[in-house]
């Protein structure tokens, strides 16, 4: 040991901790390409893959789920998707030409419909039957409020396109944004699930990146559901217990409350705002695609700006790498928590704890699952559950519940928090407008039960 004084009483052990340059990622939950147990999993729901206005008259070359691809709008409006090399000898389709019913390659005119059928053979003698013998891979594509999906398993297992209860309500605008991270898909997904992080990378680290209340080291509770999980992340606010709702639906659809809301009055069931999948590209290549949802009153200090939201760009802080590296130092957001960890994050470095059990318990639902597919068994999909529209929580409640004299606060936010989540579950028998004012109700009345307590 060194006699330097320098270094008396400090424990220096960066080479005894060497084997952390040794381990390796994990592939099952990581690795997400054909055949992969994880992309597989992907495979089996509806994933969004690009924005409306990405696809113009040419054909734009992608990839999604290791796969490269081709998605173009054949000149009757309708959309397709197709692996990316004609099947006759392997020319890029990014380079065919679209027309009606389905794009045509440029080097010999084999012609393709949406599903991948081949319709034409042009340079092929007419008693050819090549055309009958093998075709194009092809996915079906839904288009929704600016937004592409498809779904990219087999067609007999193909579930109904999932449309949750946020989708279409009256008086939200919904605006899409995509922006790509060159890291794995589940060190971005995980951050949904961490809760935590929200005080000190979005607060406290630096500056307040939202709003001053989420300083506030929030209560915790996770509750599962008939399809997902939510979770429940409650804060006094003085007189107001705020109940902040998260949806998290496997493989990585999540939706969390408003951005900038004030808890400052009650507020019965305010909605998500944002709607996020995350898609991965390729194993080291993920993309965010989200909807952000704009309604009266969800931004009462005008910080939003629908004008932000779009492809490569959103209204709030951190979600690319759109600031210079300095900036990105001294003001870190989520994409650079998420990015710095590395192309594949290695979980065998972490050393998780009290406040991870959001991002250890999705790897264990997540490691379920691809366990049941790779043995044969059925996955479940909202579809298997619910009827669309599907139920979703996400989004805030706000509650006038003073502090309880001679009462610990900490067990009365969690008092409510459960009851908010149980009034929010028994609600799910109904739909639209009669589902909303059901749970406006209930809230009110709950609400107001703690008056009445107090009153006795």
């Amino acid at each position: 040991m060194s006699n330097d004084p320098r270094y008396t009483g400090r424990n220096f052990r960066g080479h005894s901790r060497q084997e952390v340059w040794q381990t390796q990622s994990d592939p099952l939950l990581s690795e997400v390409g054909p055949g992969k147990p994880c992309g597989e999993f992907f495979r089996r729901f509806w994933l969004p893959i690009a924005l409306t206005e990405q696809v113009g008259e040419l054909p734009l070359r992608i990839r999604i789920l290791g796969e490269d691809l081709v998605l173009f709008r054949e000149k009757l409006g309708e959309l397709g998707l197709v692996h990316l090399h004609c099947c006759h000898r392997n020319m890029s389709l990014e380079f065919g030409i679209v027309e009606e019913g389905g794009i045509r390659c440029s080097y010999h005119g084999w012609k393709y419909a949406l599903d991948g059928t081949i319709l034409e053979t042009p340079c092929e003698p007419p008693a050819s039957q090549v055309k009958n013998k093998t075709c194009l891979g092809a996915y079906p594509v839904v288009e929704y409020k600016g937004m592409i999906f498809s779904y990219m398993g087999p067609m007999e297992l193909c579930p109904p396109f999932p449309f949750m209860d946020t989708f279409d309500e009256e008086g939200d605008v919904m605006i899409p944004y995509l922006i790509e991270s060159p890291c794995n898909w589940l060190q971005v997904m995980e951050n949904a699930w961490d809760p935590y992080h929200v005080v000190y990378l979005h607060t406290k680290a630096v500056r307040t990146q939202f709003i001053e209340a989420f300083a506030e080291m929030p209560k915790i509770q996770f509750h599962e559901r008939d399809y997902g999980d939510f979770y429940t992340n409650t804060r006094r606010v003085e007189d107001i217990i705020w109940i902040r709702v998260h949806d998290l639906f496997l493989p990585s659809f999540t939706q969390n409350g408003g951005h900038f809301p004030i808890p400052d009055k009650s507020r019965y069931f305010g909605r998500c705002g944002l709607s996020r999948w995350v898609t991965p590209i390729d194993d080291t290549s993920t993309m965010v695609i989200a909807w952000r949802h704009f309604r009266e009153g969800d931004d009462p200090k005008g910080l939003t700006d629908p004008n932000e939201v779009g492809l490569g760009k959103t209204d709030f802080y951190g979600q690319s790498g759109d600031r210079d590296y300095e900036t990105r130092q001294k003001d870190p957001g989520d994409y650079d928590a998420w990015v710095s960890q590395g192309p594949i994050n290695i979980h065998q470095r972490e050393n998780l704890a009290f406040t991870d059990r959001g991002v250890a318990k999705v790897r264990r639902k997540l490691r379920s699952a691809l366990n049941d597919l790779s043995g044969g068994k059925d996955i479940q999909r909202p579809s298997d559950v619910y009827e669309n529209p599907i139920p979703t929580y996400g989004g805030d409640t706000m509650l006038n519940i003073p502090l309880q004299a001679g009462r610990d606060d900490a067990a009365i936010q969690k008092i409510v928090a459960l009851k908010v989540a149980e009034i929010y579950q028994s609600g799910d028998k109904y739909t639209g407008q009669e589902r909303k004012a059901f749970i406006v109700k209930e809230l009110r009345e709950y609400e107001q039960s703690w008056v009445n307590e107090n009153s006795d």
